[in-house]
C-alpha cells in the first residue's frame, strides 16, 4: 500500500513542478514581450525630448479649415518673435491633412501619436499648452487668443526668471 502512495505522491509532485514551470515560462515570456515590445506611440514622438528646453503649444483640429485653428495659426504667424522669445514650439495637429511642428512637416505617425497621447478625438478643436517642466498648463476646446496664452506663460515663475536674466 505504501508503494502505491509513494508512487502517487511522486506523480503529483512532478505534475506540480510541471505546472509551476509552465506558469513561470508564461509569465517570463509575457515580461520579456513587454520589455522588448513598445507601443507605436512611444516610438513615434517622444515629447519628453523638449522638457526643460521648450514650452509646447499643441493645436488639434479636424482639419486646417477649422475657424479656431485658422485664427490661432494667423496670430502665431503675426507674433512669431513673441512665440520664439518664449521658447514655444507650436504643433499643428489636424486629424485630416498635413501636420507641422514649427512649420516643419510632421510625420502622420508622429501626429497621430501626439493625438493618442492626449486622447483628443479627431473631430474636435483642442489646444494644450505644456510647460518646460512637462506639465500641462492650459487645456481648452474653445477659441483662444494668443495674447492670453502668452500672458499665461509670462505669469509662470520659470518665465519670470527668464525675463529677469535677459534684462541683466
Amino acid at each position: 500500500m505504501r508503494s502505491k502512495l509513494e508512487f502517487a505522491n511522486r506523480i503529483h509532485t512532478k505534475r506540480g513542478r510541471n505546472i509551476a514551470m509552465r506558469r513561470f515560462a508564461v509569465v517570463f515570456l509575457i515580461l520579456v514581450g513587454l520589455t522588448v515590445w513598445t507601443p507605436e506611440e512611444a516610438l513615434s514622438m517622444d515629447l519628453t525630448q523638449f522638457q526643460w528646453k521648450n514650452r509646447l503649444l499643441i493645436i488639434f483640429a479636424e482639419d486646417a479649415n477649422d475657424p479656431f485653428f485658422k485664427n490661432l495659426q494667423s496670430q502665431i504667424m503675426a507674433q512669431k518673435a513673441e512665440v520664439d522669445d518664449r521658447d514655444l514650439i507650436v504643433f499643428e495637429v489636424p486629424a485630416k491633412g498635413p501636420a507641422r511642428m514649427n512649420n516643419s512637416p510632421l510625420d502622420r505617425k508622429e501626429a497621430d501619436s501626439i493625438r493618442t497621447h492626449f486622447a483628443i478625438p479627431g473631430n474636435t478643436f483642442s489646444l494644450i499648452l505644456v510647460g518646460k517642466d512637462g506639465g500641462i498648463k492650459l487645456e481648452r476646446s474653445d477659441q483662444v487668443d494668443l495674447g492670453e496664452i502668452l500672458g499665461l506663460i509670462d505669469s509662470m515663475p520659470m518665465r519670470q526668471n527668464e525675463m529677469r536674466q535677459k534684462s541683466q
